[in-house]
């Protein structure tokens, strides 16, 4: 009896990588469980048509769920896209939609003058091979001689802020319909307690460890979180104005996310209005708008 070939006869159309591309943070920070560590360029494919639907779920892409399961999918280097830095996915994300749909992206921003909607296409190629990368390290020494070593946002903490900051707006305009004043101001205050809240514990979470000297002159490494958060609802307030320094620093490190566009309604033919914008590269309205 002739031995039964198993293997799927459509095999040879399934799909192939239509990009490489390198992470702003080089993969440094991970290990193997997290993402191919030997590789410096990662096979990106297409999404599939499941891939497609689970973006297209709001929930899911809320949550985060949907990024990561699509991540995961299109770079099948990618082990566990949950533990990737923020820095990373949008890195990815772009790579993924240039992958799908090719190399022009179409974003949209007001004009900063007339407010007019102004379309400009951006080159994917141009996106990626144009991005920072990543310093080994973040750190600095306060002047009572503690190390605070920092570290990018993991993307569940930007998913977390995302949450929030779509919580907030909704709030806003639920707050906006309130017509007793004084109730009005008390639901202002709460949101806005919320918020800074949230602001503090991501910046707990980008701290990776501090480090000190013992009274006998050993070297201390905190780690843990909750006596790294009680340090910083206890230190002075400097020390949280330089995290959060180096935190927007951190955050800015990866694809461009300014670009210039150019305003006809609001130059000349001969002097076209220019202004810079920033590209929302934001999973929700990056592609559902495709």
């Amino acid at each position: 009896m002739a031995k039964q070939d198993n293997k799927n006869p459509l095999a040879g159309h399934f799909r192939t990588p239509k990009l490489y591309t390198s992470l702003p943070s080089g993969g440094e920070y991970y290990d193997d469980t997290i993402i191919d560590t030997s590789m410096n360029e990662h096979a990106v494919y297409s999404m599939t048509a499941k891939d497609e639907l689970i973006m297209k779920n709001p929930d899911a892409l809320l949550n985060g769920d949907a990024v990561i399961q699509v991540v995961e999918s299109c770079i099948p280097s990618v082990k566990d896209a949950s533990k990737l830095y923020s820095n990373d996915i949008d890195a990815l994300l772009v790579a993924v939609q240039g992958a799908t749909f090719g190399d022009d992206i179409e974003v949209t921003s007001k004009c900063d003058n007339c407010e007019k909607d102004i379309t400009q296409i951006l080159s994917v190629e141009g996106v990626l091979t144009t991005m920072t990368i990543l310093k080994e390290s973040y750190e600095f020494t306060t002047e009572s001689g503690l190390l605070i070593k920092l570290q990018p946002f993991s993307y569940r903490s930007a998913v977390k802020a995302g949450i929030a900051n779509f919580r907030s707006t909704r709030s806003l305009q639920s707050i906006a319909g309130i017509d007793d004043e004084i109730e009005r101001i008390s639901a202002f205050n709460e949101n806005f307690v919320e918020l800074a809240q949230l602001n503090f514990e991501l910046l707990v979470d980008s701290i990776q460890v501090i480090t000190l000297k013992g009274a006998d002159g050993e070297t201390i490494a905190v780690t843990d979180y909750n006596q790294i958060k009680e340090f910083m609802e206890n230190c002075d307030r400097e020390i949280g104005s330089q995290i959060e320094g180096f935190v927007t620093e951190i955050g800015k490190i990866g694809i461009n996310k300014s670009m210039e566009l150019e305003c006809d309604e609001c130059g000349t033919e001969e002097e076209p209005y220019k202004f810079e914008s920033e590209v929302n590269f934001n999973p929700v309205n990056f592609f559902t708008a495709s």
